[in-house]
């Protein structure tokens, strides 16, 4: 990796967690600049403006977790490969854990702004993903799409919720969403969920 390459993925992780602790609006070039230690014209280098850097932010995270469910979808589901697939989005996003935050900001947030329809494009691709797999799976999926779009909510809700309860295990002591220990018992216990959720 070239130099110029470290610089923008140091610039990525920075914009990353601070779009995740601030959101997109509250997030300034500035703010980028200062946490990763360039001047704020560096970032010019590798971003045209805040816009394309937050695109390539959302890209890079979940770009792998569209290819995941897709790979999901294209391998003959069974009980097994739908029960492995939370497991293989928490690895996902313990590698990106400021994306939770972002989905959630954008689910609740007003429409308009460059980064919330930046952000709404991705959902609306990640849900329609979503929808296809669970449709996958059911008898009469025109009759039974209501209830389709509630297991996908209820998935991804437990999915990300869990990184967005580090203050829960600050409380219980448990240490950080990111401990091996506790990532392990979280895939665990999704892969009981969807077992429910695939025979509910």
């Amino acid at each position: 990796m070239t130099k110029g390459e470290r610089t923008r993925q140091r610039i990525l992780d920075a914009a990353e967690g601070l779009f995740g602790e601030s959101g997109y609006d509250n997030t300034s070039l500035r703010d980028v600049a200062e946490r990763v230690g360039i001047k704020e014209p560096g970032i010019y280098n590798h971003f045209r403006n805040k816009e394309a850097l937050y695109r390539d932010v959302l890209t890079r995270a979940l770009q792998p977790l569209a290819d995941v469910i897709s790979e999901t979808l294209n391998s003959g589901l069974n009980e097994r490969v739908l029960q492995d697939l939370p497991g293989k989005i928490t690895d996902l996003l313990s590698e990106h854990p400021a994306m939770p935050g972002l989905f959630h900001q954008a689910l609740s947030g007003k429409s308009g702004d460059a980064g919330q329809v930046a952000m709404e494009d991705w959902l609306q691709r990640l849900f329609a993903q979503g929808e296809s797999l669970w449709e996958a799976l059911s008898v009469d999926p025109a009759s039974d799409h209501k209830r389709i779009t509630l297991k996908m909510i209820m998935m991804f809700n437990a999915v990300t919720g869990y990184f967005l309860s580090q203050k829960i295990l600050d409380q219980a002591q448990m240490g950080s969403v990111l401990d091996p220990e506790n990532l392990a018992a979280q895939k665990q216990l999704m892969a009981g969920v969807m077992q429910v959720f695939a025979d509910a």
